[in-house]
């Protein structure tokens, strides 16, 4: 019997611009890595302003001009219970990392919680972790922020494939027993 997927969500305020970005862009390097089977990959909001809504049509045109297709998503609110079944909880910036926080019911969840761009070197290099939130702002916002998430989507594909070889070793979980690396 092979163990469960791995499973990473990514969550922002409504769940249509940074989450489903992080979203589609790593289920696409989970794709080309041929890791469907052993990633599972989904994404919501902090809040339900936006729920069955698709993503902002800019984070759709953003992901289409580097040949991605958000069509497809819709918004949808975290649901508590989801740590239970999530291994890492990737939030935008680090008001959603404090409401989540407070979402976690224990320790070892609220363990799960990182910033996104904590998996991207030159973001962890130059201290911003934050990934910056588009909605007010135009075409080149949205840009920035496609650049920041597929940055840190690699490095976070790097870090569930160890979760992964972690898992088959028999070694404890890599994504658990992470303390709060890369944060200021």
């Amino acid at each position: 019997m092979s163990p469960r997927p791995v499973h990473v969500t990514f969550v922002c305020s409504g769940n249509i611009c940074r989450s489903p970005m992080g979203h589609v862009i790593l289920q696409r390097m989970v794709d080309d890595a041929g890791l469907r089977d052993h990633v599972r990959v989904s994404s919501s909001g902090t809040g339900d302003w936006h729920v069955g809504e698709h993503a902002d049509p800019r984070t759709v045109a953003e992901l289409a001009r580097h040949g991605y297709d958000g069509s497809r998503h819709r918004a949808r609110e975290f649901d508590p219970d989801e740590f239970d079944d999530v291994d890492l909880v990737l939030a935008s910036d680090e008001g959603h990392v404090r409401t989540l926080q407070r979402l976690a019911r224990t320790p070892a969840n609220r363990r799960k919680i990182r910033l996104v761009r904590e998996f991207d070197p030159e973001a962890v290099a130059a201290g911003t972790l934050e990934t910056g939130d588009p909605w007010y702002g135009g075409e080149d916002h949205f840009a920035r922020c496609f650049a920041e998430v597929e940055a840190a989507c690699r490095g976070i594909l790097h870090h569930v494939r160890d979760q992964l070889e972690s898992r088959l070793d028999g070694r404890p979980d890599v994504l658990e027993d992470q303390p709060d690396a890369g944060r200021p």
